[in-house]
């Protein structure tokens, strides 16, 4: 008689995932507080068909160049000059000279040599299983072991890097589990956020001491800090190294800070690109190219960045964080990163916090499971560049009476 074999994967539970947070999802959807379609102006938000406005507390573009002129106009300009939406063909195959010029402009301005693809996700997809399978060092396996907090576009790739190495979960930046490991494993891979969603960093100088002592190589999504922090906006992980080397791999989202959409990698100087350029590159070769109006976006914001104004931004960041902080402290208070986390315990609580304050014109977006833990349900705060600091006092003091009302 044949054996019957459970080979269910291990690294996916879609319908205990769906089981835990489906409702939520509904019940704030319900409430009006996710899948909103809004109208925009070049002063804030507002409910169409409704005299609802809003100032948006939970938006990632942390230094407002989602609206910058000169980005938008990089856009336009791009369409204008190459009339084409896009070349619709296999990135393999053909890619825009706006393309090229986008990578070169990044890698001369975060010190390296980067990849751009058409989000964050697809470049972890393309690239995260070539961790495991070794392949962008010297296509030797290594045991690749997932942070606990590790963003959802690196998660969802585990299933993929199973099929490569062995695939581990530590705690929450626990540096003493991961040196076991390096030390009963010849070769191991790290993954992890540099900055994370929902506040707080990784913790660079040890990981960097092991990379050192055991060869650990080290992969972080940075996404929330590009542009936020570094001189030239590399983001923390990248502004605390000196050369990246073979053993690092820095990922990062266009979409936030930066203020464009697509993906960035940044790779160690002297990595050749065309080893991604064949089926080893993944979607990074086989799905789309980035719009022209994404590329000329890019471009634009390179330039944004190589200028005074940078510095600038970052300042007015920095000056309304400690708005905020002063306004309202959180155990994130002090911090150079722009999310704070209000902690109510439960998703019920979160989204009547929400309700109310988004009745008093702010938007504060409700967070609870599988963006946090359970029982972690809350309200995260994202300040920008862009806000008015009267606006901020305002939004904080609706918070404390409203917060005020439910948890304290």
């Amino acid at each position: 008689m044949e054996m019957s074999v459970d080979i269910r994967n291990k690294f996916r539970n879609t319908a205990k995932m769906t089981a835990l947070s489906y409702d939520n999802w509904q019940i704030a959807k319900a409430r009006g507080l996710v899948d909103l379609f809004v109208d925009t102006d070049r002063v804030g938000h507002s409910l169409p068909g409704t005299e609802t406005k809003f100032v948006n507390m939970s938006s990632y573009s942390y230094l407002g160049l989602n609206r910058h002129a000169a980005i938008v106009q990089g856009s336009i300009d791009a369409l204008l000059d190459e009339a084409i939406t896009g070349l619709a063909i296999a990135p393999t195959r053909m890619r825009p000279a706006l393309a090229r010029s986008a990578e070169q402009g990044l890698s001369n301005l975060f010190d390296a040599t980067c990849v751009i693809g058409l989000s964050c996700s697809v470049m972890t997809s393309a690239l995260l299983p070539l961790v495991s399978s070794g392949h962008l060092v010297d296509g030797l396996p290594r045991v690749t072991v997932f942070d606990r907090h590790a963003h959802f576009c690196m998660e969802m790739v585990k299933p993929i890097c199973a099929d490569e190495a062995p695939v581990l979960v530590a705690p929450h930046n626990d540096i003493d589990f991961l040196e076991d490991i390096c030390k009963r494993e010849d070769r191991v891979a790290y993954v992890a956020d540099g900055a994370y969603s929902l506040g707080g960093t990784t913790i660079l100088r040890d990981l960097l001491y092991l990379q050192d002592k055991y060869g650990l190589f080290l992969w972080f999504d940075d996404s929330h800090s590009l542009s936020v922090l570094g001189a030239n906006g590399e983001g923390f992980v990248r502004s605390q190294l000196g050369e990246i080397n073979p053993l690092t791999v820095i990922s990062a989202s266009l979409n936030k800070g930066f203020g464009c959409s697509g993906g960035v990698a940044m790779l160690h100087k002297g990595f050749d690109t065309s080893f991604f350029n064949t089926t080893n590159g993944g979607p990074l070769t086989w799905s789309q190219s980035l719009t022209t109006a994404s590329l000329g976006s890019i471009v634009a914001s390179i330039g944004v960045h190589r200028d005074g104004e940078l510095s600038e931004l970052q300042q007015n960041l920095q000056r309304n964080i400690t708005v905020f902080d002063e306004a309202y402290p959180t155990g994130l208070a002090g911090g150079e990163l722009p999310i704070r986390m209000v902690t109510t315990g439960n998703a019920e609580t979160a989204m009547d916090i929400s309700q109310r304050l988004l009745k008093r014109g702010f938007y504060c977006a409700p967070v609870y499971f599988p963006i946090t833990p359970r029982g972690k349900e809350g309200l995260r705060v994202m300040v920008r560049a862009d806000h008015r600091p009267e606006d901020i006092v305002a939004f904080a003091e609706a918070l404390t009476e409203e917060v005020g009302k439910d948890v304290f």
